[in-house]
């Protein structure tokens, strides 16, 4: 009777364990990486020559926008790519379970858009769904 009850207490927590890893994979993690790149964003504004910032986010289209009005006179561009990738590996460092900003944006789209004057070159960076390389766009 004894052997009986162990081997379905075992059963029991083997079936939760699969169903809790079957089920952790199909989490969407969309809003809870919004939430930490928006909250993040405020980290960028600190450094001089960063004059503006903002955040949007489309869930629909698993695509995060990340709006930045700086002064190239104070920042090059290798300073302003420093920047950025600071700012996404702050944010993947709060998630509640913290990666890198690779993984974190892997399964989404960003675009990192230039605001103010942008006729030139309104987009600045790209990260297409399912790479974890950032495509900078400077002139």
């Amino acid at each position: 009777m004894l052997r009986t009850f162990q081997m379905l207490i075992v059963m029991i927590v083997s079936v939760t364990i699969i169903a809790g890893c079957q089920g952790g994979s199909k989490k969407d993690t969309f809003p809870e990486v919004s939430d930490k790149l928006s909250e993040s964003i405020k980290q960028m504004d600190k450094h001089p020559g960063i004059l503006l910032t903002g955040f949007a986010a489309d869930p629909k289209e698993k695509l995060y926008k990340v709006g930045i009005e700086y002064d190239p006179s104070q920042i090059s561009s290798e300073q302003l790519k420093q920047i950025v990738i600071d700012y996404l590996s702050h944010a993947a460092s709060n998630l509640s379970t913290p990666s890198s900003w690779e993984e974190m944006l892997k399964p989404f789209h960003l675009r990192i858009e230039k605001l103010g004057d942008a006729k030139k070159t309104p987009v600045i960076a790209e990260k297409d769904i399912g790479s974890t390389e950032i495509k900078w766009l400077f002139e």
